[in-house]
């Protein structure tokens, strides 16, 4: 079966939009977890809210970044001063934000054993950043979000893990809308589909899809869905977007939506953060 087009154009540009850069970061919390099966170190970032003391008990976010991305994309593209104004202007709740490293790995435990994504964000820095900032209890008050390749690994982890976060936003993400697409050869060439997600005839496929577990497994009944996506983001990227949504609302499932104006690149996606943390945390 061919890939339809949101995953050809989608993944297409997840990996090929951004360069190399020179930024260094300065302002965020920036860590480290050594992990002995591990031969690198798990890299985060962390955001703290102004005045922000050790004592306060927040609400926790995990925020996934795009393809070419990296734990320093939030500070890089002022996502930091942004919060920091919202919450200064009294618009937005406090709120700890993890930021972890995933490569270019789909945020995906990979079919082939040598990536482990997802068990690093939830299994090891989730607990981590619980613990060192004595963050309040999930899923309650704990919550997912992306941008991208980010918005993809939130829906797929928010599946995996459904009682764990108590809210998902997917940003701009690529979304598989048939059970068993098929990488073209150009993409197969470009990204190791295989080594990722193994055999896509498997029937395991449906259930690892949000577009269909979502509804299958009534997921909302855990957790609160938002779908974000622009009137200029990738058309694939739209198209998906929208398919998903007729796909919930044909099956009657409660989920919040936003279409914010303008394309997939950050300065478009800094000024809906807004939007996305009232949707998480609540109004102020």
């Amino acid at each position: 079966m061919k890939i339809t087009h949101v995953c050809c154009t989608a993944f297409l540009v997840i990996f090929l939009l951004s360069g190399c850069s020179t930024f260094t970061p300065t302002e965020l919390t920036y860590s480290s977890l050594e992990l002995n099966n591990k031969r690198t170190p798990l890299n985060y970032a962390v955001y703290t809210p102004p005045n922000w003391q050790a004592s306060e008990r927040l609400p926790l976010m995990v925020f996934l970044h795009g393809g070419g991305g990296s734990h320093h994309s939030f500070e890089r593209y002022g996502g930091h001063t942004e919060l920091d104004a919202l919450i200064n202007q009294g618009k937005i709740k406090r709120a700890i934000i993890v930021l972890p490293d995933g490569n270019n790995g789909f945020w995906e435990n990979w079919a082939d054993g040598s990536r482990h994504y997802r068990d690093w964000v939830i299994q090891h820095i989730v607990p981590t950043i619980a613990r060192d900032y004595q963050t309040l209890p999930c899923p309650e008050h704990c919550h997912i979000a992306g941008i991208s390749m980010g918005g993809f690994g939130a829906l797929r982890m928010a599946n995996f893990h459904p009682d764990l976060f108590s809210s998902v936003s997917a940003i701009s993400a690529p979304i598989f809308t048939k059970p068993h697409e098929r990488p073209s050869l150009l993409l197969r060439l470009l990204i190791p589909f295989k080594r990722i997600f193994g055999d896509l005839k498997t029937a395991k496929v449906r259930g690892d899809n949000p577009y269909y577990s979502w509804v299958d497994k009534q997921l909302n009944k855990k957790m609160r869905l938002q779908l974000v996506w622009g009137d200029d983001d990738h058309s694939g990227i739209i198209d998906a977007n929208q398919n998903f949504q007729q796909r919930l609302n044909d099956n009657n499932i409660k989920h919040d939506s936003l279409v914010y104006a303008g394309g997939h690149k950050w300065k478009y996606w800094v000024p809906i953060i807004e939007d996305v943390m009232v949707f998480s945390l609540g109004s102020p």
